[in-house]
């Protein structure tokens, strides 16, 4: 794993990949990321505009060093320790225990090998066991069938549909609305520890 494995919470670790906070040192990473037209195509609602490293680079330092308390933004390591995408956990209420959440794998290279889901593994013990939510959210757009295959594959319900939502391609699309709860996730034997336990 990366260098950080001996100061992350356990709930930030997987087998298979760990989550960081974002690292400065990896800014030209996220800007290619964020300049690729084809993850923006799939993850944003905001039609595409390539950012220069000036704008982006002052928008990257303030999640980096000035976060929002009802954010949390994370890279994505391999066990290689090879940064190959990013996740996040928004919409934090501590009161009301829920939150949302996504994450995508940026590098190429590592599609399609089942490290979304793993990441997705990683980020909901981190919802449930370490911020200890109730409820965990999650969208889509209704092109998006990877990301909303993966969001069923993992437990998550449909919970209903922003109609004509988006408009790209010359056409409207709907958003899709998805949730997880605690009792859900436990049902679900995705506890990692817990599997441990068992085994």
């Amino acid at each position: 794993m990366g260098t950080m494995s001996a100061t992350l919470p356990d709930c930030l670790q997987g087998e298979r990949i760990e989550l960081t906070p974002l690292q400065i040192v990896n800014i030209h990473q996220h800007l290619a990321w964020n300049n690729d037209p084809e993850l923006n195509y799939l993850d944003s609602e905001v039609p595409y505009q390539k950012e220069t490293f000036g704008a982006f680079k002052e928008r990257f330092e303030r999640m980096v060093f000035r976060p929002s308390p009802s954010l949390r933004d994370f890279e994505i390591h391999a066990e290689d320790g090879t940064l190959i995408g990013v996740a996040f956990v928004t919409q934090i209420s501590r009161h009301n225990r829920h939150c949302s959440v996504g994450v995508t794998i940026g590098n190429r290279d590592y599609w399609g090998r089942g490290y979304g889901r793993a990441s997705m593994a990683v980020l909901l013990d981190y919802c449930f066991n370490c911020l200890e939510m109730h409820r965990v959210g999650a969208e889509t757009f209704e092109y998006n069938t990877a990301w909303k295959n993966l969001v069923l594959g993992m437990g998550f319900r449909p919970e209903g549909i922003e109609r004509d939502y988006l408009y790209r391609d010359g056409q409207y699309w709907d958003k899709e609305i998805f949730s997880m709860l605690e009792a859900e996730y436990r049902q679900a034997g995705h506890e990692r520890h817990e599997r441990r336990e068992a085994a």
